[in-house]
């Protein structure tokens, strides 16, 4: 009876398996094929899958979590979904929302249609791209001096009508790119599934976006219909706060003469114009408050809260230095300090886990000894695979130099490693690596050492992994195998196999979406006259001017001691996380320095800095019992903030089916 009776309960549970992964798939495709219209055709100034928090994500788990599981609870309960598989489908949708994002299809598509169509314009860019003899199949069209492919055409400027779109022009572009981005993805998988345990077991590392998205997903107590979470009264009231806030702006806009505005940016800039002070960067006059980050500090270690509003600060004043009292100022040099620190900090971070790293790639030449050992060596081949594969494309496909091929998937592992270390560790839910300039000092060494397609891919690395590192794919990957915390290993590894197939069928669908609205629509509904994605098509032809300067044998260099300014990010970012592993009291952490003077710290400062001083006000004197009592009210600000970014974002699309004007309500950080 034993037997049977345990057969039955094995296909049960790989039924619901199923049924969550239907769930997750289902709720993928809604992503995908919504995010590219909300985005382009109809705000083209929002993003429902453009943070780690994504709105589209947590939007539709709340769904399940509040509507869904709560009716299958009361009436069927045998078919309510478990936490487990609540975690099955955040963490599908958690993955899904890489594709629409930055770096990826949010710009891919829209650089590879404009390649074509700028070229064709200038002689000498033509022959540079024969000089490098890619394959013809990696543009959707042929590259030539005053022909335009059609489908690049009028990818740009709009299908003529009754035209169907060209579909075969794009089949060579998805093999070729799609096999890159598989490489990839396959790369970045296998990362997320050999840190996460040395992060989050070894080192402890807070993980503060994770744990929110567990909180989402926890399941009820006996007897209950939802989680302690959502019956909590301060996180209803931070809700309904927030919510409430974002509704009177948003009407305010609409009305302004019969609803009150409710202030929630300023600007006092005008207040720096004389003096050293009119040097100040804007972002010290100019601020905004986005409570999901005032949310989300009260949870990161308060240090690192201190870090990021204060290295803004400290910067601020570097900059007036430079500019009022030791011209010329060279603005890049504050990325040749971050792009310093990056480098050290992947060395520091990459030293505390070696023995965990040793580990992992030993366990492929030993035989397992337990599941654990064997997820790290299907962990370690999907990785090492992943970046041959990466090599061989760049080596062979695209004629790379094998050592640039090399330093490129380097820096593309390395991007990938720190952009997952600060969502880790400080749980920044909008943050980015600045895309370009973190690769250009490739440009420092000898010209003879560089070639064309060097310079080339060397920035389409930069947009597909430190451009995508608004919404990293390894970033993700670690936060959804880690729903789970009571996963097998062995599930660990083929929910990370699932994740690789997810995106590969997303590949074809979003992508698909993109193309279908491009074609048929020349600019968005708001007015707006101007190609849906200007920004994303002109990311690879920005390199063209650099092609032909090297073809002259001209290559741009910085007029100021760039390798001195790497070197002395580097020596800070080391010093900073020795202090730090030193003694637990030093205030200063290196992501601060990491993340200077970007858009997103820039427009984030001062929201972190009121998290970080509501979180030092409610330990000193509540302690920590009222800190703990405090966590759902931040958390509802949090998702205050999500509600309230879907809400307008959903308002215009009922608006145009109704043919009644719209305005753009802009929630989140762009």
């Amino acid at each position: 009876m034993t037997a049977p009776f345990e057969k039955e309960q094995h296909q049960r549970s790989w039924m619901r398996i199923l049924a969550a992964v239907l769930i997750g798939l289902v709720g993928s495709v809604i992503i995908w094929v919504t995010t590219p219209y909300v985005n382009y055709v109809v705000l083209q100034e929002s993003s429902i899958a453009g943070s780690y928090l994504p709105v589209g994500a947590l939007f539709l788990i709340l769904i399940v979590v509040l509507l869904v599981n709560p009716l299958l609870r009361r009436l069927i309960p045998n078919f309510a979904l478990q936490k487990s598989e609540l975690a099955i489908i955040f963490g599908m949708l958690l993955v899904a929302s890489v594709l629409p994002g930055q770096g990826l299809l949010r710009m891919l598509p829209y650089s590879l249609a404009n390649v074509p169509y700028a070229a064709s314009e200038s002689r000498r860019v033509v022959q540079a791209y024969e000089e490098m003899n890619l394959p013809p199949g990696l543009f959707p069209g042929k590259i030539a001096y005053m022909d335009v492919p059609a489908a690049s055409d009028y990818f740009i400027r709009e299908l003529p009508a009754g035209q169907p779109v060209p579909w075969k022009a794009w089949l060579s572009p998805l093999l070729y790119w799609g096999s890159f981005l598989t490489f990839g993805w396959l790369m970045v998988i296998g990362l997320a599934q050999i840190v996460l345990p040395q992060w989050r077991d070894n080192e402890h590392l807070p993980f503060p976006l994770l744990n929110i998205q567990q909180s989402l997903i926890e399941g009820p107590n006996k007897g209950r219909i939802f989680a302690s979470l959502f019956r909590k009264r301060s996180f209803w009231t931070a809700v309904a706060l927030v919510f409430m806030l974002h509704l009177l702006v948003g009407l305010n806009t609409y009305l302004p003469t019969r609803v009150p505005k409710i202030p929630l940016s300023w600007d006092i800039n005008d207040l720096f114009s004389e003096g050293i002070f009119r040097y100040l960067p804007w972002y010290i006059g100019y601020s905004k408050i986005y409570f999901i980050f005032v949310g989300v500090t009260f949870f990161m270690p308060s240090r690192i809260g201190f870090s990021i509003w204060f290295f803004q600060i400290l910067y601020a004043g570097y900059r007036v230095v430079g500019m009022a009292y030791t011209p010329p100022y060279h603005w890049l040099t504050i990325t040749d300090h971050r792009t310093g620190a990056m480098w050290a900090v992947a060395a520091v971070v990459l030293w505390l886990g070696r023995a965990h790293w040793k580990r992992v790639f030993g366990s492929i030449f030993r035989t397992p000894t337990d599941e654990a050992d064997k997820r790290n060596r299907k962990a370690a081949i999907m990785f090492l695979l992943g970046c041959a594969g990466m090599l061989w494309w760049l080596w062979q496909v695209v004629h790379v130099p094998w050592p640039w091929a090399v330093f490129l998937v380097a820096f593309a592992f390395v991007v990938s490693l720190i952009i997952t270390r600060i969502v880790a560790e400080p749980g920044m839910v909008f943050v980015r690596l600045h895309f370009w300039y973190q690769i250009s000092f490739i440009k420092l060494v000898p010209i003879a050492w560089l070639s064309l397609p060097v310079l080339y891919f060397a920035r389409v690395i930069a947009v597909l992994f430190a451009m995508g590192s608004r919404v990293s794919c390894a970033t993700m990957a670690t936060h959804a195998v880690g729903l789970d915390r009571e996963a097998s290993p062995r599930r660990q590894w083929r929910f990370s196999l699932l994740l690789v197939g997810l995106l590969m069928v997303g590949l074809v669908i979003c992508g698909g979406t993109h193309l279908w609205a491009n074609y048929h629509h020349s600019a968005s509904y708001d007015g707006r006259e101007r190609p849906l994605n200007i920004g994303g098509s002109y990311l690879f032809i920005h390199g063209h001017s650099e092609m032909v300067n090297f073809r002259e044998g001209r290559v741009s260099r910085p007029s100021y001691n760039q390798w001195a300014h790497l070197g002395f990010g580097a020596a800070v970012a080391g010093v900073l996380e020795w202090l730090c592993l030193r003694t637990p009291l030093w205030p200063l952490h290196p992501v601060g320095l990491l993340m200077v003077d970007t858009y997103y710290a820039n427009i984030a400062w001062v929201s972190v800095f009121i998290g970080w001083l509501a979180k030092i006000l409610v330990l000193r004197y509540g302690g920590a019992h009222f800190y703990r009592a405090a966590r759902p009210f931040f958390i509802g600000l949090i998702m205050g903030e999500i509600f309230a970014a879907a809400f307008w974002a959903l308002e215009p699309v009922v608006r145009i089916l109704m043919d009644v004007p719209y305005k753009v309500i802009q929630i989140q950080p762009y």
